[in-house]
């Protein structure tokens, strides 16, 4: 305790004096009148009735005095202005960062303890209630920032020397879906107090952190210009998480479905759990799976009816554990996952030819179930038809005939591109072969998935000149025949031969070859997106939701709660963050496809959120924060104002009893 006013010097002569001045004043005896009375033995008895109570007349008379030098010792005290220690320092600028990710939500003590701790106390709690701690050690003058940082960065109170709002708005804090925004949040922090008296950051964090997260934490522990210290909640790191659900219609049964879900083990103990797969509410059997720590496992459900459209994997502790094995989950946010079967659309195919390639149209014929065929003469091609302005797939073999000067927004397969002199390709050709080998292929690509090309007969054939982006399928002794160009949203697939001038049809590699491109071509178009990551603004075409596009200016957006918003459709695309997983649906809400709905999943993604160990220990001592701060012991000032009004309640009540002959 520290004396800002008057000093301890000070305020001792005028203590004596005082003191001095009270005592003298009771000290001094009141004169009595001397009256002459007509019967001396009446006042005799009176007198002997006054001598009983002279001791009592002393103590009040002595409380009275007690009373007086108080009031006086409280009037000095509050010239003084005392004030604690920390009061006295320069005022402090303080952001508290409260990281609620996910993995905030993990346990904060291990299964096995024995303390009297609650069970069920999670790691956000801990760093809730650190939080409150710093709010009630601030002084009068100190003023501090609440910024919760999860997949989005809110200010929960304002930079303000109030702390009532601070602790009101730290108990609100509930953990979030996703991974903290750290990056955000800490540069929010720091513009928050740089221009501040003494400013500090600090952030109550697990560690539990992605890349940039950590990496943005460690340059602001480094940092010299703001102090940022870190207290880290820790706990038991058990979990058993779902990282990764899909489901997928076969390229040759549309009819049936193959569901995949990838459980892993991000604990420290070997684990054993049952994994449950639902569709549309129906459960169609669990399976119980062993894990190592940090071992990843894939099970699949296979030949599942496609008229099922929405799935759930869920997590359950298994029953009866083996000795030796964990059943515990951790917590909850990564132990259910969605999908949605992506919807089922014929792909149209326009195939521009003579009509004296049989065996291309007998390989295209055998893709009829999912494909629409159409067929458009060269002629028509150089007119540009409208078949090939709406198709989402154009093969071109023109044998003798010319290719179109522009290729259709679509994408493009073609056969012996520069057969005709003088013609426009947008893959240069580098030279004219006869009797070409191939000699090399890309065996990982899937256009060339199951196929082998060895010892083809070919009579003439063409090799490309690469640009950067263009992957060689195919080659012959080095030099590209096959080549795969990206452009924009759409494939091109350059077939240096014409498949006539070889025995290429005669095996079984060309139907295969045909149908891997299609089923390249089709993964790419709409109504392959059944599922996004939670978090992070992204943008979504309404053709790859399976929307059309045309004349829809707004959607609804519905959300796994049933709460709906609208958005607007800029250029056939919507912007979508989701902030909870579960399904979503699209609802075009004019247009020509007014009324129609698309179904998407969300679910958690990456291991960063699953994964409970701290990525802290290897920063200085330095960075941490230590132990909690010594709350102040009067949270609002001055002290002198106190002091006031407790000289005046001791003036009251000695008024009060002086009334009533109580006090002297």
């Amino acid at each position: 305790m520290t004396f800002a006013g008057l000093t301890i010097a000070q305020l001792w002569p005028l203590a004596a004096a005082g003191a001095a001045a009270i005592t003298g004043l009771y000290l001094l005896r009141m004169r009595r009148r001397q009256i002459v009375v007509p019967f001396a033995a009446l006042w005799e008895q009176v007198t002997r009735e006054s001598e009983s109570r002279k001791l009592w007349r002393r103590l009040r008379r002595l409380l009275s005095w007690l009373l007086q030098l108080g009031v006086l010792l409280l009037v000095l005290a509050a010239l003084g202005d005392p004030r604690p220690d920390t009061w006295l320092r320069d005022p402090a600028t303080v952001a508290i960062v409260i990281d609620r990710s996910a993995s905030m939500s993990g346990p904060a003590r291990a299964d096995d303890e024995d303390d009297d701790g609650d069970a069920d106390t999670t790691r956000l709690d801990l760093a809730k209630l650190r939080a409150q701690q710093e709010v009630a050690a601030l002084g009068p003058a100190d003023r501090a920032v609440i910024i919760a940082a999860g997949e989005d960065v809110t200010v929960l109170a304002p930079l303000s020397d109030d702390p009532a709002p601070a602790s009101a708005a730290i108990a609100t804090v509930e953990p979030d879906f996703g991974e903290a925004d750290l990056p955000r949040a800490l540069a929010l922090a720091e513009h928050a107090v740089a221009h501040g008296s003494s400013p500090r950051i600090l952030v109550l964090t697990d560690g539990a952190l992605d890349e940039a997260a950590d990496s943005a934490l460690r340059r602001c522990t480094a940092g010299t210009a703001i102090p940022c210290t870190v207290v880290a909640p820790a706990g038991d790191h058990d979990n058993l998480a779902i990282t990764a659900f899909a489901a997928r219609r076969y390229p040759n049964a549309r009819d049936k479905v193959e569901v995949l879900a990838e459980v892993r083990n991000l604990g420290d103990r070997p684990a054993i759990v049952e994994l449950e797969v639902s569709a549309d509410g129906v459960s169609l059997g669990r399976r119980t799976i062993e894990l190592l720590p940090g071992q990843a496992k894939r099970e699949s459900l296979a030949d599942v009816e496609a008229a099922r459209a929405r799935f759930v994997a869920t997590l359950h502790a298994a029953r009866s554990p083996p000795a030796g094995l964990t059943s515990a989950l951790g917590p909850s946010f990564d132990d259910v996952a969605y999908a949605v079967v992506p919807p089922l659309s014929p792909l149209a195919v326009a195939v521009v030819t003579d009509g004296t390639d049989l065996f291309l149209e007998a390989a295209l014929l055998t893709q009829a179930e999912h494909i629409e065929l159409i067929g458009v003469s060269p002629e028509q091609a150089v007119a540009g038809s409208n078949e090939l302005r709406e198709a989402d797939v154009v093969v071109f073999d023109v044998a003798t005939g010319a290719l179109p000067t522009e290729l259709p927004d679509a994408h493009v397969l073609v056969f012996d591109p520069w057969r005709n002199a003088g013609g426009a390709f947008p893959i240069a050709k580098k030279a004219d072969l006869a009797r070409p080998f191939l000699t090399e292929q890309l065996r990982q690509h899937p256009i060339l998935a199951n196929i082998v090309l060895k010892d083809v007969n070919i009579t003439r054939g063409t090799t490309f000149a690469l640009e950067p982006g263009d992957q060689a399928l195919v080659r012959t002794l080095g030099e590209p025949i096959v080549v795969l160009r990206e452009r924009g949203d759409h494939g091109l697939v350059a077939i240096g031969f014409d498949p006539r001038q070889s025995d290429l049809p005669l095996r079984e590699a060309f139907p295969l070859l045909i149908d891997n491109v299609l089923r390249y071509f089709e993964q790419r178009e709409p109504g392959f997106v059944a599922q996004v990551a939670l978090g992070g603004t992204r943008e979504l075409s309404l053709a790859d939701l399976g929307l059309p596009t045309e004349g829809v200016t707004r959607v609804s957006l519905e959300d796994p709660s049933g709460a709906q918003t609208e958005q607007p459709v800029e250029r056939g695309r919507i912007r979508l963050r989701a902030r909870t997983p579960g399904f979503y649906r699209v609802r075009a809400l004019d247009g020509d496809a007014a009324d129609l709905v698309a179904e998407l999943a969300v679910n958690q993604t990456g291991t960063a959120a699953s994964d409970l160990h701290a990525a802290l220990d290897d920063l200085p001592a330095e960075a941490f924060a230590g132990e909690p701060p010594t709350p102040a012991p009067v949270s609002q000032g001055p002290l002198w104002t106190a002091i006031l009004l407790l000289a005046a309640a001791i003036v009251v009540v000695e008024w009060a009893t002086y009334h009533r002959r109580i006090t002297v």
